[in-house]
């Protein structure tokens, strides 16, 4: 009996922990911690350009929310370029190459002292 309740244990374990390894190795959560809301976040392969891009919010990503992004099939590789535009300016930040199978979580940041955006992979 006492196996078989440890076999149970560990079935129900495998069962709970698939969805998860189903998940593409690409999808991200991205975290806003700049301080300034994003009108816009695309992400799109380096042979695709800098002129083709989606934009993956259905609203303004306001400071401190996050948003989780999915890829599909249809994409293919790990290395991806990543656009973000700000609500209020007219200006955009493009990191170009980032392996997006390297991490889970994206958070986006801004250093008031240099004016510089930057991301942190976790």
């Amino acid at each position: 009996m006492k196996y078989f309740l440890s076999g149970l244990i560990a079935i129900g374990l495998a069962i709970a922990a698939a969805p998860a390894i189903a998940a593409d190795a690409r999808n991200v959560s991205v975290v806003n911690e700049t301080g300034y809301a994003i009108k816009f976040l695309g992400f799109n392969a380096p042979e695709d350009g800098i002129d083709e891009w989606e934009n993956e919010l259905d609203k303004v990503l306001q400071n401190q929310a996050s948003t989780y992004v999915e890829f599909d099939e249809d994409d293919e590789g790990c290395v991806w370029n990543i656009r973000v535009d700000w609500q209020n300016y007219d200006e955009s930040v493009l990191w170009k190459n980032v392996n997006l199978c390297k991490f889970n979580v994206l958070r986006l940041r801004y250093d008031h002292g240099t004016k510089t955006t930057s991301f942190l992979a976790e």
